[in-house]
């Protein structure tokens, strides 16, 4: 090796020294520069952490506020539909109540009938001494029993009248009559039977009304009684 050749490569090595430094000195300097913002950049960052936070803490707020609006909603729906399916339930036994009253009349005038075909027959058989005439009887009388049987399968029943305080929603009177021995209006006599299905009144009772005397009479009375 020359001595120019020497001397170029120890200049290199110089160079090369020098360079080494600088990159050192440069990363110091970088190094310093990452330190002296670091701190910042972590503030920040809790800052927007802490933002972020609290938007999800109202997201989830939100959210349940409208998870127990929505639960209250369908519960009321739900109490809701209960009372349609009680009302409906309600209408449909009212309804069946109008049909049974209203085909109840119809057995009940047919009844009416074969009483009435009863006692004209009693009253013909006996002056006749008649046993077809009794069988016949007794035939009819059984088949009105039986009708009013089946009335009872649904509910029907006779309104209790005879020797009852008169009640226009029940009775109809047909014949009034004033009776000393009565304090208040009182049914004496049923001329034909009522009948009623629970708060129904398929029929009204045709009735005899006896009304108390007027006191004015009772006491003119009393006095006659007294002179006599």
């Amino acid at each position: 090796m020359t001595k120019e050749q020497a001397k170029k490569k120890k200049e290199m090595s110089h160079e090369d020294v020098h360079n080494e430094e600088v990159s050192a000195e440069n990363e110091n300097n970088n190094l310093s520069n990452e330190s002296s913002t670091c701190e910042p950049c972590l503030e920040s960052q809790k800052d927007d952490s802490a933002d972020l936070l609290a938007q999800k803490d109202a997201e989830i707020e939100r959210l349940g506020k409208e998870l127990e609006t929505l639960k209250d909603l369908l519960q009321r729906r739900q109490a809701d539909f209960e009372n349609y399916k009680k009302r409906n339930a309600r209408m449909q036994e009212e309804y069946k109540k109008i049909a049974i009253k209203d085909f109840a009349l119809d057995v009940l005038n047919i009844n009416d009938d074969l009483l009435r075909a009863i006692d004209i027959a009693s009253s013909l058989s006996e002056s006749n001494s008649n046993e077809v005439g009794g069988s016949l009887i007794e035939g009819v009388k059984l088949t009105s029993k039986r009708l009013m049987e089946a009335m009872g399968k649904y509910g029907i029943e006779e309104i209790e009248s005879e020797n009852m305080p008169f009640d226009p929603n029940f009775h109809e009177a047909v014949e009034i009559t004033t009776d000393p021995d009565v304090e208040i209006d009182t049914v004496t006599k049923v001329y034909q039977k009522g009948f009623k299905l629970d708060e129904y009144v398929i029929r009204t009772a045709k009735v005899k009304v006896s009304k108390p005397m007027p006191k004015a009479e009772t006491t003119e009375e009393t006095n006659t009684e007294a002179v006599q």
